[in-house]
């Protein structure tokens, strides 16, 4: 007789990891109680560091002691220096795929731990508040679906992609300047109420080197969100940019600049020009020392100093504010080509400006709605000019207002990229982002911080796929043809009694074989820890190996 128990080699078990999908659903009233929550953070607005302890300041808008605690840790795990710190932010160098930026409030989704598993599923994320209707992009960023669906596959035509945009300054980091007595937070002594710095970047992929001279920082609601904005104050305040050839489209480039700016209404002597954007009237040379030249050493011949001098006559681009008027102009050294249409608001919102170059035409927006056309004349503008804003040539026609989200593209734009645009505020259909292997969401863009809002009235409903890991184990229970023989059912006993030995006549025959209905695995110790209940009897043999297959998950 066969004995009951057969162990297992090595050979007879394999274990196969795989992934498998759980939904999971809901509202902003049941997040809490399924182990997740919703909070809001802000960077700090005034001191948290007070005489010799450490104090974290409290916004005005929340109770949450920790509400700054939150934003820094945010910052410091997924949004500080993302583009210099590119693969260990994202773990790719796919650059344009991923845009990570923190304003100064976001909203954060903590998802309950239980239901994500080890990560959430890419393009499961959805989040709907009244007419709102968020998903994720699989590459980690939360878009509004009014700008049509995104993929891992697909992008939206909506935009013009990120890789013509050669120029952007949103200011990004504005909300940390908005008082220049603070920086981080922390309390300054002798600070200057104007800001100047220069070995700055704007906030392009290009990382276009810039200068603040004399500029503040404040933040201007835009389409329902706070946004900072660069102030200048008519008398020194510009930026500059060193030249770069990108700049400089001739008669054959097209081109389009994009800026949001402060109504004419608010600035002072309209009836001269104020210049906003423009690569012309300044250059930056090195010139050469007196006994300089090959062979020669600075040691003998002094360091060599950079030096602001006149710039060639012909200019890609002008933009300035003139009699209520903004004017774009080109000019080749003959030929001036110019647009010009009224670009005044009777409240204090910011206008949205495109001015761009299309073929052999120059077009004119405002608020997304084209003004005026005139056909560009012009052949070869190019210069050695640096880029200048608010400022001709950072010497004079100084401009008195606010500047944000200042772009520049190597081409022009379609109407469905402007309106997308104008509507975006960034050029960007993303409102934030999600981390699927935290579980954390955010929303970090200011005219949606109405959603995830604690106390907010408007509920959201929200819902995704957590990915959990699941391990098959399987298990070869191979019977070979002399074994597991005879039973020790009680029905094939004369008496039918576990305890009695003289078999029932029907089982003294060779015919007899038994069946199998059940197997079972145990541990060393005899504990069954498995049992495996076969759907139909199988008759053993002694012709031949008996091989039974059992799986479980776990």
């Amino acid at each position: 007789m066969s004995t009951v128990f057969k162990k297992f080699s090595k050979s007879d078990i394999s274990i196969t990891p795989f992934t498998a999908h759980k939904q999971s659903k809901f509202t902003s009233a049941s997040l809490a109680s399924n182990k997740g929550n919703f909070y809001s953070s802000s960077y700090p607005t005034v001191s948290y560091k007070n005489g010799t302890g450490f104090e974290w300041a409290r916004s005005s808008s929340a109770s949450d002691p920790n509400n700054h605690k939150k934003y820094f840790q945010l910052d410091h795990l997924f949004y500080r220096n993302s583009k210099l710190d590119y693969v260990n932010k994202f773990s790719t160098i796919n650059y344009y795929d991923h845009y990570r930026i923190l304003y100064d409030k976001v909203n954060i989704l903590s998802l309950p731990y239980k239901t994500i598993g080890y990560k959430i599923k890419t393009e499961s994320f959805s989040l709907t508040q009244n007419s709102i209707n968020i998903k994720d992009d699989g590459k980690g960023h939360l878009y509004d679906t009014k700008y049509g669906t995104i993929s891992l596959t697909t992008n939206t035509t909506n935009f013009k992609n990120e890789k013509f945009r050669i120029f952007y300054l949103g200011p990004q980091n504005g909300h940390k300047l908005y008082n220049l007595s603070l920086i981080n937070g922390k309390q300054q002594v002798n600070f200057n109420s104007f800001y100047s710095k220069g070995d700055l970047t704007d906030n392009s992929f290009l990382f276009n080197p810039i200068e603040y001279i004399s500029c503040s920082f404040s933040s201007t609601l835009i389409d329902g969100g706070g946004y900072p904005v660069i102030n200048f104050d008519g008398i020194s305040s510009n930026i500059v940019s060193p030249h770069n050839s990108i700049y400089n489209f001739n008669g054959d480039n097209n081109f389009a600049i994009s800026f949001l700016v402060s109504s004419s209404n608010s600035n002072p002597n309209n009836d001269l020009k104020k210049y906003l954007l423009s690569k012309s009237t300044t250059k930056t040379i090195i010139p050469l020392i007196p006994g300089s030249g090959p062979g020669s050493s600075t040691f003998s011949t002094g360091s060599f100093q950079s030096k602001e001098v006149e710039a060639e006559p012909q200019f890609p681009f002008e933009i300035y504010y003139q009699s209520s008027s903004i004017h774009f102009d080109r000019f080749d050294g003959n030929k001036t080509s110019t647009v010009s249409t009224i670009s005044t608001s009777s409240n204090s919102d910011m206008l949205h400006i495109i001015c761009q170059k299309t073929g052999s035409t120059l077009e004119l927006y405002v608020n997304g709605v084209k003004q005026i056309t005139a056909v560009d004349k012009t052949n070869q503008s190019q210069n050695k000019a640096n880029l200048y804003i608010g400022s001709k040539g950072g010497l004079t026609n100084f401009f008195t207002g606010s500047m944000s989200q200042i772009m520049i593209f190597e081409d022009s734009l379609s109407q469905t990229q402007i309106n997308s645009l104008s509507q975006s505020i960034d050029n960007k259909p993303y409102i934030g982002n999600v981390f699927y292997d935290k579980g954390i969401a955010t929303i970090t863009k200011p005219n949606y911080q109405d959603i995830l809002n604690p106390g907010n009235s408007n509920d959201f409903t929200l819902q995704y796929q957590g990915t959990h890991l699941i391990y098959e184990n399987e298990y070869q229970c191979m019977a070979e043809r002399h074994e597991y023989d005879f039973t020790l059912n009680p029905s094939v006993r004369k008496i039918r009694s576990k305890d009695s030995e003289d078999l029932a006549d029907f089982a003294t025959g060779s015919n007899f074989r038994p069946y199998v209905t059940t197997i079972g695995l145990y541990n060393d110790e005899g504990e069954l820890l498995v049992i495996g209940k076969l759907g139909q009897a199988i008759r053993m043999t002694d012709e031949a190996d008996t091989t039974f297959v059992v799986r479980y998950d776990t």
